[in-house]
Formats: C-alpha cells, structure tokens, sequence
C-alpha cells in the first residue's frame, strides 16, 4: 500500500506540473527592457497574482535567412510570449498585440499599414490602388495614373 501511495503522489505531482506547463505555452505581458543589439527582450508576465520578469527572451522576425527583418519590440508594447514546453526559459516573443497605450495605425478596412515608426508611415490603401509613404507632413503617393509628392519644402536632384 504505502508503494501505491507514493506512486500515487508521483502522479499527482507530475500532472500538477503538466498542468502548469500548458498554462505557461502562451502568455501575455508588456516589453520593459530590450537589448537590440543582441535581438533579446524581457517582458512582464501580469496574469497571476504577483508580477513576474522574464529573463531575456529573443523575439521572432518575419524573416531572418538570406531576406532578413530587424524589428525590435519597444518598452511598453503589449506581446505574446510562446513556450512549446511552457517553460519560459525557452521561449520567444512571437508577436505583438495593440492595446490603450499602443493602438493600431489605422482604423480603415482597406489601409494596409505595413509600418509606423512615430510620424513615419508606409501603407497600401484602396485594395491596392496606392502605396503611400508619409513622414509628418511630407507624403509621397503612387498610383497607376502617377505619384503625388506633397510636403512643406521639394527638393528635386539637378
């Protein structure tokens, strides 16, 4: 009996530990330090009842083989963290996620925004019918029937 109890016990403790694991594949936190050089990030866990910093955890890109992406998270931005085995110690910043401090782009259903970095800003809009490049108040329109550049001052090269 006493060897039915402490397999007993050994069952109980492994699928405690089973269960935490699957809660721990997919988290959601908030970047709170990046280090660009080395492609690595710490985030913010805020799902229990104690806040919990990851350690330095690397982020996916879009593309990282003979294309490459370099595109790292911010301080403050709302990310998923994925672990295959739900241990954090081997997992990655897979992707991001608006919220109230970091909104979306764009509330238009046929503007693509392929990417805003403060007040720069590359989009496809109307289906496709034109990509636009915007710094402040400087843009650059292209469209089947031509391009359209707008801004305070237009330099053209001699």
């Amino acid at each position: 009996m006493d060897d039915l109890g402490r397999v007993l016990s050994e069952i109980l403790r492994r699928l405690g530990e089973l269960e935490r694991r699957i809660r721990s594949q997919s988290r959601t936190g908030v970047v709170v330090k990046v280090d660009a050089k080395r492609g690595l990030a710490r985030v913010q866990l805020n799902d229990g009842p104690h806040p919990f910093v990851t350690g330095w955890l690397p982020w996916e890109e879009g593309a990282a083989g003979e294309a490459k992406t370099h595109l790292p998270p911010s301080v403050g931005q709302q990310v998923k963290v994925y672990s295959e085995s739900g241990d954090l110690h081997d997992g990655t910043i897979q992707a991001s996620i608006n919220s109230n401090a970091n909104g979306r782009p764009s509330g238009a259903g046929d503007e693509f925004v392929l990417m805003q970095v403060g007040d720069a800003l590359i989009s496809v809009r109307g289906g496709g019918s034109e990509i636009v490049l915007k710094v402040g108040a400087s843009s650059v329109v292209l469209t089947a029937g031509g391009v359209v550049v707008d801004g305070p001052r237009i330099d053209l090269a001699p």
